[in-house]
């Protein structure tokens, strides 16, 4: 029987039980070999993005204008890291606005955001908010978002946006 596996240099079985049986010791020639580091980086924010929208239009007429955004996956951490939207009012003023966890209590801070007003049109003034932040869901936490105009005698006139962004982690 012929062996006829070839080695990682060349050679086949059969010679190296030769020169086995003939007394020579045999080795491979000694090779400096870099592999590279198999890396992955799990926690990359390109890797689970995250970005969730959501208009209201039951707010006209109202001071408040409340979002209810989905919770947090089992197994994963929210990085939130930008809010940007619109909300309408009538008499123009900038409403104030607030992401904070479902929670609630003392435990959890509130983002608190303002905008920036736009145009004045049929629905009133368009006020647009745009912000980077940096804040963290933890699993099954449900997001909760508002624009507020209490106290002003203002009152929302049209529709309202709300864009989260930011992505997710995957946790031990």
């Amino acid at each position: 029987m012929t062996l006829t596996l070839i080695s990682r240099h060349g050679l086949t079985s059969a010679m190296a039980v030769a020169f086995a049986m003939a007394g020579v010791s045999w080795a491979p020639a000694a090779m400096a070999q870099t592999r590279a580091a198999l890396v992955q980086s799990i926690d990359e924010p390109g890797r689970n993005p995250y970005q969730e929208t959501q208009a209201n239009t039951n707010c006209r007429g109202s001071t408040v204008c409340v979002f209810n955004f989905a919770q947090v996956p089992v197994g994963k951490r929210l990085v939130l890291t930008h809010i940007s939207g619109y909300v309408d009012t009538a008499a123009g003023t900038l409403p104030n606005g607030f992401v904070s966890s479902g929670f609630g209590g003392s435990t959890y801070a509130t983002l608190a955001f303002t905008g920036v007003r736009g145009p004045t049109g049929v629905l009133g003034t368009r006020n647009f908010i745009n912000h980077n932040v940096l804040a963290y869901f933890g699993p099954g936490e449900p997001i909760n978002a508002s624009y507020h105009v209490n106290g002003t005698g203002d009152t929302m006139s049209g529709g309202a946006l709300l864009m989260l962004t930011g992505y997710f982690v995957n946790l031990p």
